[in-house]
């Protein structure tokens, strides 16, 4: 469809590479989602953020559309072939990264509690009175939080081109709890890196000056919320036993 250097793909998307621009093409996607992503990316760059710069949206047809975007020359924060200092300290960078996210204020953003509330009323692997007692458990733990909060804020959305750390993915990004948000980051070391899961919380918790305890409190919520993405069935089954266990 594009004849250029592909460099990354997800499940409706491909990022080519042109130049210094990176173009992600995506494939019967609405291109006002598409638009929408491309605002918050540009409010997280405004705001001071490390992050790419967007150039544009267009329409390449009737089912294709691209987000064009400042191509980052990097790697991902943690990568094959490091060792167990390494990783720590790469932890420690990503803890201090999604703090500075954290401090910025994100009035007029679309709300963390709306999201992840729609996310659990539409999972198809949990009864309605189990819905009922997160969402209740939702509303005790929501407050007035504005803070800005990634969504995805994992080792693979940030990037390091040798002096600089980059933080991408911005389509799930909401006004909200900072510990939402750092709960995430927790399940995805959970399903993905376990052995350094605890070294995250701890890191996070010591940079955010909070309790462990209040950002684990999330778990059944945020676990919930992912059960409606693509994931395998090993998470699924971490992710609903976080849900028994918490509830």
């Amino acid at each position: 469809m594009i004849d250029l250097e592909i460099i990354g793909q997800g499940a409706t998307t491909k990022i080519y590479l042109d130049g210094n621009t990176a173009i992600k093409l995506y494939v019967n996607v609405p291109i006002d989602e598409v638009e929408n992503e491309a605002e918050r990316q540009r409010f997280a760059y405004d705001a001071g953020l490390s992050v790419p710069a967007v150039f544009g949206v267009r329409r390449l047809d009737e089912s294709t559309v691209t987000l064009d975007m400042e191509y980052i020359n990097g790697q991902p924060l943690i990568h094959a072939g490091m060792d167990k200092d390494e990783r720590r300290k790469a932890i420690g960078v990503l803890a201090r990264l999604q703090c500075m996210v954290h401090k910025v204020h994100a009035i007029g953003q679309p709300k963390q509690t709306e999201r992840l509330a729609w996310k659990i009323k539409h999972t198809h692997y949990l009864d309605e009175p189990q819905k009922d007692r997160l969402l209740a458990l939702l509303e005790r733990l929501s407050s007035n939080y504005e803070n800005l909060c990634h969504g995805d804020f994992h080792p693979l959305n940030i990037l390091y081109d040798g002096s600089k750390y980059w933080i991408i993915d911005w389509v799930d990004m909401t006004a909200g709890n900072p510990l939402a948000d750092a709960c995430r980051t927790y399940i995805i070391f959970l399903e993905h890196m376990k052995r350094s899961a605890g070294i995250y919380l701890h890191a996070f918790c010591t940079e955010e000056n909070v309790n462990p305890e209040d950002v684990l409190a999330w778990l059944p919520v945020i676990a919930a919320a992912r059960l409606t993405e693509n994931i395998g069935d090993k998470s699924k089954t971490l992710l609903l036993d976080l849900i028994k266990n918490g509830i």
